[in-house]
């Protein structure tokens, strides 16, 4: 019954994806997903990314035609090197739907283009096609990577974005440029094989790659890696794509085992205060950013703190409310929780609408329903299922010749090969 569920649940995803992209020929906003369904005019970079692994999957699993698709993935890809904005390469993270054109005063995003960029090189690998295969080139070749690298504190990280527009996202109302930079463990783990796959210098990306903090602190005996604000989508994201189970990177760590352990934190954190929270008290659990009875909010479980804010006091990050994607996009590294919460989540059929289970709820005052749906998070959904049960973007994304050469360069090894000294 679990797996009907989940397979369910995969195909209401991926209709999501597919039904709010702009596939209408000859439009400027060709090849552009909706951020979330109840917005018809903001779509976003990302939600494109996952769209993009999505036509694989469908292709795989006969829910559409493998040309139909093929040519969706040629004319997103035609689009978006000829008429998207882009700064030095990178992607603006939201769009006009319909235009291409800037959405507001929205930044250009280094990890929302990554995140195309993997379902670009997804795409690529599978349909193996002239057209898809020169434009997911001139996409990649014309990014500037090293324009994006900062130098904090004697190590090199990357800026995460980038805004020209004066008072524009994420800028105090005088500023422009550069926003914030990578120099913490969070969901950017792929760009650095992006970049090191690239023409990046092989020295350059390991430097990037050791760059970040890896601050290791848990929550009970499980201890790993872990993410400022404890939001389960972090350790989700960049393993939606590379196959981070088959490799230990080049100090031996296993970013896989991490994720995992990051994944029964958070379940055990939600079981430990079912005391205080009904939600919780219901066996459900999934601390990650969604939406939530004031609005959108990054929930996560502990640890908080980082080197820069450990003398700050803790914050109380969840009010109850549960992130059902990030329930579902655990599935490859506690598959046993994950199928036993979902048994329950069908204790609850207002959770689920047109595409599936919705975004997220709370049973604090009876039951809240947060009932749009992201592009984001219908996407991990999708693939991390479809991940568990065929690898089919592991195996895609993985085999990439660019993303084999990100793993050489960055000096990965295989896990069962033994090193060479």
């Amino acid at each position: 019954m679990v797996n009907k569920i989940l397979a369910e649940e995969a195909l209401a995803c991926y209709r999501f994806l597919i039904e709010n992209t702009n596939f209408q020929g000859g439009s400027l906003g060709y090849g552009l997903t909706l951020d979330r369904g109840s917005n018809k005019v903001m779509s976003s970079i990302a939600g494109s990314g996952f769209m993009l692994s999505a036509l694989v999957i469908g292709v795989v699993n006969k829910w559409d035609e493998h040309q139909k698709n093929l040519l969706r993935v040629r004319k997103t890809l035609i689009n978006f090197y000829k008429n998207i904005p882009h700064y030095h390469g990178v992607f603006l993270h939201y769009l006009e739907f319909e235009t291409g054109k800037r959405y507001k005063k929205c930044e250009y995003s280094t990890i929302d283009t990554a995140i195309f960029l993997n379902g670009m090189l997804t795409a690529d690998n599978f349909f193996q096609d002239e057209v898809i295969s020169e434009y997911s080139k001139k996409i990649i070749n014309r990014i500037d990577w090293e324009h994006f690298i900062y130098e904090l504190n004697g190590r090199k990280v990357f800026r995460m974005a980038y805004n020209d527009i004066i008072g524009g996202d994420y800028l105090k109302d005088t500023e422009q440029g550069w926003i914030h930079h990578w120099n913490m463990f969070a969901e950017q783990l792929s760009m650095y094989l992006l970049a090191a796959g690239s023409n990046l210098d092989e020295n350059i990306s390991k430097e990037l790659f050791l760059g970040f903090e890896r601050t290791v602190g848990g929550y009970g005996e499980h201890q790993f890696v872990f993410t400022p604000l404890g939001s389960l989508f972090v350790y989700q994201y960049s393993h939606a794509w590379f196959d981070f189970n088959k490799y230990y990177d080049l100090c031996g760590y296993d970013w896989f085992k991490n994720s995992r352990k990051a994944v029964l934190a958070n379940y055990q954190y939600c079981q430990d205060q079912k005391e205080n929270f009904k939600a919780f008290k219901e066996g459900l659990w999934g601390l990650s950013s969604c939406d939530g009875p004031e609005g959108y909010r990054g929930y996560g479980a502990p640890p908080f703190q980082t080197y820069n804010s450990v003398r700050r006091n803790f914050e109380n990050r969840t009010d109850g409310t549960v992130a059902l994607y990030s329930i579902f996009a655990s599935l490859p590294f506690a598959d046993l929780e994950v199928k036993k919460t979902v048994l329950k989540l069908s204790n609850y059929p207002e959770l689920i609408g047109d595409y599936g289970y919705y975004d997220s709820l709370n049973l604090e005052n009876e039951l809240w329903v947060g009932t749009d749906y992201l592009s984001i998070d219908k996407g991990i959904t999708l693939l991390m299922i479809d991940n568990y049960f065929n690898q089919t973007t592991w195996n895609n994304y993985s085999n990439h010749r660019l993303i084999k050469k990100g793993v050489e360069k960055l000096a990965f090894r295989k896990k069962g090969v033994i090193w060479q000294l």
